[in-house]
Parts: structure tokens; sequence; C-alpha cells
């Protein structure tokens, strides 16, 4: 006698009119997705500012919002994605700010991240560090030792930060300007300049640009009564002057700048 053949089909059978259903609703873009199309409304409207081609990537740090340079007749601008949606008055502010360096352009700037700090992902100082490559020991002069004693004589080692060297920047021809340190609010962190880890750069002039850069964490940056952010308040270039080599740090950067200007940092 013939086995009855087992119903197998059932199940797939149910499935079609849910096929049929599923195919119906409406799909939600990706945020990937709908961030590409802001990005590309965002780089038609900077392109008539700019008066030019414009590269926007988007971002989400926690401390720089914007950074930009020119490639010929390329602006490349790197942007905080509060900007995505940014009114007029903003990306105009943006576009002269970034062609001319304009001050009150500037400060329109600092009042819209302001507004918009709520956009901003909050991150521990402890979490943001251990995103980074901490390089305190240098061929020639160790930051982390110079940073512990400069921290116990001057600050009663009350100063909770790390320290670094930064990246060499690549730059081509000679360099212009400097900037041999820089803090971070955000992460408590020192980086300083490689160009500084060379035999000939004295140690005292290393340990007052890192006394200058702990001087930030003690001296917050604030806003002047004209509205714009003030990064040196006087308080804290009276407080550099009592840096034990201050005269003959000063006398150095004066004679030796180009020594500086001059390292090829990616050997160094």
């Amino acid at each position: 006698m013939a086995r009855a053949k087992k119903r197998k089909n059932i199940t797939r059978q149910r499935t079609y009119p849910a096929g049929r259903v599923a195919r119906q609703l409406p799909v939600a873009p990706e945020p990937n997705r709908l961030v590409k199309v802001w990005r590309r409304v965002l780089e038609r409207r900077l392109r008539t500012r700019l008066r030019g081609k414009v590269a926007v990537e988007i971002h989400d740090n926690t401390h720089t919002m914007l950074t930009f340079q020119r490639q010929r007749a390329l602006w490349r601008l790197r942007l905080h994605h509060m900007f995505l949606a940014a009114p007029d008055d903003v990306l105009q502010a943006l576009a002269s700010f970034v062609r001319k360096g304009d001050a009150d352009a500037s400060a329109l700037l600092d009042r819209y991240i302001e507004r918009n700090r709520i956009f901003i992902r909050r991150l521990s100082p402890a979490q943001m560090r251990k995103r980074l490559r901490l390089s305190p020991v240098g061929r020639y002069h160790d930051l982390g030792r110079i940073y512990e004693r400069l921290n116990e004589r001057y600050f009663q080692s009350r100063i909770d930060a790390a320290i670094t060297y930064g990246p060499a920047p690549r730059v081509k021809g000679p360099r212009k300007s400097i900037k041999m340190g820089s803090y971070s609010a955000d992460s408590k962190v020192i980086r300083i300049h490689p160009a500084l880890d060379q035999p000939l750069v004295p140690r005292y002039f290393v340990e007052w640009i890192v006394f200058h850069e702990m001087l930030h964490h003690v001296y917050r940056a604030r806003r002047g009564e004209d509205g714009r952010r003030c990064i040196h308040p006087p308080e804290l270039m009276e407080h550099e002057k009592r840096f034990h080599d201050y005269q003959r740090a000063l006398a150095w950067e004066r004679e030796n700048l180009d020594l500086l200007l001059c390292a090829r940092t990616e050997q160094l």
C-alpha cells in the first residue's frame, strides 16, 4: 500500500501573501544614504559662495568642527554634521572665513557651533585618549619626563593630562609658520610638534612650549567682550612669565626659528 505523501508546501504557500504585503510597505532610506544626499546639497550651496569646486567630508568629531584646505582649484572641507542643514547666513560666514579668514565670520561660526553643541557626542577624556596613539618619547627629548617635572614644580602635580608628539604635517616647500604645540580641552592631550625633537633644540625651549600648553589646562578659552573666542587670556600670558627660562627661551626662538621651519619632520 502506497504511503501518503507529506504536505510540505503549506508553509511556503503562507509566505506568498506576506511577501506581497512586504513589497508594498515603504522602505526607509539608509542613514548613510541620507548623509550622502545632504552632503551633495551642501557642496552645491558652498560652490556658489566659494566660486569654485568644493569637496565636503562629513564627520562626527567631538572637538574640531571644521577644517579646510585649498588644492589648486578645489576647496576641501571637513565639517561636522551640524553644518548639513546650516542656514544661509552660516554658510556665507563659512565661505568668508575659508576665503579670507574674516574675524566677524569666525565669531558667527563660533556662535552657531555653541548653539548646536547638543549634536556633538560627549566622550570622557579617558575614552578619547584610548583612540589616540600617544608617543611622548622622542629621539632627543622625552616629553613625558618633561611634563612630569613641570607638573611637580609649577602645578603641585595637579594637572591631569597626557602628552605626545603630534604627527608630522606634510608640507611642500619651506614652511612659513609652525604651530609648536596645542592642547585639546576635550581629550586633555598636549601635542608637541615633532620638529622640536632635534639635538640642536635645547631642553629649556621644549620645556617652555610644554609649560605654555599646560597653562591652557588651567586657563580655558573664553569669549571676549566682542563675542570672539579668546584662547590666550591676559592671566595666561602673565603666568607664562613665571617660567624659569622665559627670556632665554624667547631669545632662542627669535634666533633659531628658521631651524624649526626647515626641519624635515618625516625623518625625525
